[in-house]
């Protein structure tokens, strides 16, 4: 993800941080698309009686130019991500509570300035939620959670326009607390991490040249920080 400046972070403050104090939701998500210079952000909006996506651009001086609700219906529609391909389009996904929550994205057409209709991430029977994105290979990626009745899974897959009906899980765990899945692509690589326990990370990483996802693997942050244990799995996977 592509950190934005002061300017246009203060901005992205004012629109998103009176939900977020009034309602405790997720801050708003942004990046810089290389191919405009604008900021793209969006965050959960309160519409009175439910939370929707609200996408907006704000351009170099910090103004903002423009913004779209993504979505229309009574459920709450919840911590949206945004992420931009190499291309300039955008892919925002986001997870709806409901009675099986489930994870939906749009993608935000450059050339038209259009959007596509909702699409489905993961299985229309698994209860989905937290999706983190990131591009990699000029693709975007999902990772996310799955709730199960005991424990909770951790699932990943690419979307596009016509996203396949299958998702790969990387791993398990009993972990009641925030699992905190995070999705990374730095210099050619790929890997999903999230807490596994009161002391581990896990992770794994996607073999480009193999097509599959690595056998998972575990960093204790016992004696240290999530953070840090964060930080050794980056060196060990950029190192590869």
């Amino acid at each position: 993800m592509t950190h934005a400046s002061v300017r246009p972070l203060a901005v992205c403050a004012a629109i998103g941080l009176a939900t977020v104090a009034a309602f405790g939701v997720d801050p708003p998500d942004l990046e810089i698309n290389t191919l405009t210079g604008l900021v793209e952000t969006v965050d959960a909006t309160w519409s009175g009686s439910n939370f929707n996506v609200r996408y907006s651009v704000i351009n170099g001086a910090g103004s903002l130019t423009s913004t779209v609700i993504l979505t229309a219906n009574s459920a709450d529609d919840l911590d949206p991500r945004i992420a931009i391909n190499p291309g300039g389009n955008a892919y925002v996904v986001w997870w709806r509570d409901a009675a099986t929550d489930k994870i939906v994205f749009r993608k935000r057409t450059l050339a038209t300035g259009t959007w596509g209709a909702e699409q489905a991430v993961g299985l229309s029977n698994e209860s989905s939620s937290r999706p983190r994105i990131a591009i990699a290979s000029g693709s975007p990626w999902v990772a996310y959670q799955i709730q199960g009745p005991r424990t909770r899974n951790i699932g990943v897959q690419i979307i596009d326009d016509s996203p396949e009906p299958f998702r790969t899980i990387l791993g398990t765990t009993s972990f009641g607390g925030d699992l905190d899945v995070q999705i990374n692509s730095v210099a050619g690589h790929l890997w999903v991490t999230w807490v596994d326990s009161a002391q581990r990370v896990g992770y794994a990483e996607y073999a480009f040249d193999k097509r599959v996802w690595l056998p998972t693997g575990y960093e204790s942050f016992s004696s240290d920080s999530l953070a840090e244990a964060r930080t050794r799995i980056e060196i060990s996977v950029l190192s590869d």
